[in-house]
């Protein structure tokens, strides 16, 4: 294919410039002009008057305002640098390559005459406006927006006898960069342009059937969720676009480009850069971001619940580029195994400033020899937390330690003598092992593990006593006459700790409520609303974990942006009376609980 054939090819299937009259699309190809950015050059800087308009051919350039801030990405078939051109102003924006990319310009005076078609016009004067929602980086609770929102166009679906030519022309036609396979009604499968991408790497011929290439049983997403939940399944699915469901028939769809538009500054930019770093520092500089992003999140008033997880899902992320950064420098592992989250983290609960806990179950194929490489791994992984701003957990409850490293028959009989014999040690260690997640790895070992406790727990009522019993040796931070208890001296003197004296006994209670039932949920309030299912009055101590997480978020924004590190430690003197109320009311609900734990678990005739 000629250059000036591949040129025109490329533009007509994207706007602006399918909006040209018929025949101006290939005099408008001969006057691009090829450029080649290496990663990380800098293509645009703000304060410069841009001489052309670019077009990314291939590759991603990341941009960023003045302050630093990052603002947004363009890929394929993105323009930028018209902005300025037509507004003649210097660009507010810094524009970097973040990896090869090529790139066709367009030099002034061909924007002069794009904007003088008023199809064109209209499209950059919406992109200017795309500019002007990055200057403002308030705006509402976009996270809550309802799927059915998002979905802009009928469903572009084709037939399951269809081939693989067949679907990609129907992409091209409807430009698409995914097409919904269909049997009859029903959703068979996916086909995007990764799944093309794969199939011409490998040079499958166009008459495949596409059932041979395309993705099946694709992750849906139903028209009632919201935005957030599109956001969240992207990052842990790690794709791109979302069949949306109105029962079992297909509506539409949503990708990360739907998301982005409603969000700039979109956590996925976080996860997205998380898997382009190749060292530590790079992954540390990303995750520096972090704080910025839930502080964002509390000014569109999104839940304390909503933030901690989406937190989480970005931690995730970071957890497992250092594995893949440490297999790579390692070498494939000599037996399977899975790394596993453990505490707030792995009930994605986890706020500002947390240390890190975690595990290690070992395929039971693993032998002595093994040891030195699961050793040197974690030890890595740990130590590149740390430089992430993760700090080792003092208890000591991470995979460098060996006991917290070991085969899955080794953790089977650990959990069973835990049971058996419930020591202060065990049920401090066994509750932190409770809250258990994987990250990484063959999770069918995570899975076997939490089945077989489970399955023991619900039986196990001398243990259970245990727990209830250290459960209540926690002390709320609320006097007899509702006043607060706060500390008396050191460098927390007037203030009191909301997580071990409000947030970690719920956390403590609704463990304890679902390990009696063997219920397999994780997170607080997903055990909450279960245990609430089998009688358990659970109302109040719902509201209360939203309103102590709020609460503790809230003071750890305020923290970070005056500079400091971020901790539980709050003044009450510092909240309005109306805080102050509330902050007696959900403490007050807590011991109330407690209370109620003893009654159930007979804890006083527990020695």
């Amino acid at each position: 294919m000629s250059e000036l054939a591949e040129v025109t090819q490329f533009l007509a299937a994207r706007e602006p410039w399918s909006l040209l009259p018929p025949g101006r699309l290939a005099h408008y190809a001969r006057l691009a002009v090829g450029r080649y950015a290496r990663r990380g050059s800098v293509i645009l800087s703000a304060g410069d008057q841009p001489t052309a308009m670019f077009v990314v051919r291939s590759g991603v350039v990341e941009i960023v305002d003045a302050a630093g801030a990052l603002v947004d990405h363009d890929e394929e078939g993105a323009c930028f640098g018209q902005s300025s051109i037509i507004e003649q102003r210097p660009s507010r924006f810094t524009f970097t390559a973040v990896e090869d990319t090529l790139l066709w310009a367009f030099d002034r005076d061909v924007v002069g005459e794009l904007v003088a078609i008023p199809e064109v016009r209209r499209y950059f004067t919406e992109s200017r406006l795309a500019d002007a929602t990055r200057r403002e980086p308030e705006g509402g609770p976009i996270l809550q927006v309802p799927v059915r929102d998002m979905v802009t166009r009928d469903p572009i679906g084709i037939r399951t006898d269809a081939t693989v030519g067949e679907a990609a022309q129907a992409m091209d036609d409807a430009r698409v960069s995914s097409i919904l396979v269909l049997d009859g009604d029903r959703l068979a499968g996916i086909l995007t342009d990764r799944d093309l991408r794969r199939v011409v790497a490998r040079a499958v011929p166009p008459s495949t059937p596409l059932t041979e290439v395309m993705s099946h049983e694709p992750f849906t997403i139903g028209e009632d969720a919201l935005a957030l939940d599109v956001l969240l399944s992207l990052v842990e699915h790690r794709i791109h676009h979302l069949p949306v469901m109105a029962g079992d028939r297909v509506v539409g769809m949503v990708t990360s480009g739907d998301l982005m538009r409603l969000e700039r500054s979109s956590p996925l930019y976080i996860v997205g850069d998380l898997a382009r770093q190749s060292d530590v520092a790079g992954l540390a500089h990303v995750m520096g971001r972090v704080p910025r992003l839930a502080d964002r999140l509390l000014r569109q008033d999104a839940t304390a619940e909503d933030i901690t997880r989406i937190v989480s899902r970005t931690t995730d992320a970071l957890w497992q580029r250092l594995l893949d950064l440490a297999e790579r420098r390692l070498g494939p592992p000599p037996v399977p195994y899975c790394w596993v989250a453990l505490g707030s983290l792995a009930r994605q609960e986890q706020a500002l400033g947390s240390d890190q806990d975690h595990a290690m179950i070992l395929h039971d194929d693993a032998r002595p020899d093994h040891e030195p490489y699961f050793a040197e791994l974690a030890e890595y992984v740990t130590t590149a937390l740390a430089e992430c701003g993760f700090p080792r957990c003092k208890g000591g409850a991470m995979a460098t330690t060996p006991r917290w490293r070991r085969p899955l028959a080794g953790w089977l009989r650990e959990f069973a003598d835990w049971l058996a014999a419930p020591t202060s040690e065990a049920v401090l260690n066994s509750s932190i092992f409770f809250d258990m997640r994987p990250v990484y790895g063959d999770r069918s070992l995570a899975d076997a593990l939490q089945r077989r406790v489970l399955a023991a727990t619900p039986s196990s009522s001398r243990f259970l006593g245990h727990l209830a019993r250290h459960v209540n040796d926690t002390e709320v931070p609320i006097g007899f006459l509702r006043g607060f208890v706060v500390e008396k001296k050191g460098r927390h003197r007037d203030r009191l700790d909301i997580k071990l004296g409000g947030i970690n006994p719920i956390v403590d209670i609704a463990r304890v409520h679902a390990l009696h039932r063997g219920l397999p949920q994780i997170s607080t309030r997903a055990r909450l609303l279960a245990v609430g299912q089998h009688g358990v009055d659970v109302a109040n101590l719902l509201d209360a974990h939203e309103f102590l997480g709020y609460t503790r978020l809230q003071h750890q924004g305020r923290l970070v942006a005056s500079g400091a590190e971020p901790d539980n430690f709050i003044a009450p003197d510092e909240l309005s009376e109306f805080e102050r109320r509330h902050l007696r009311d959900a403490f007050t609900i807590v011991a109330k609980a407690q209370t109620a734990l003893t009654v159930t678990f007979q804890t006083q005739f527990i020695s």
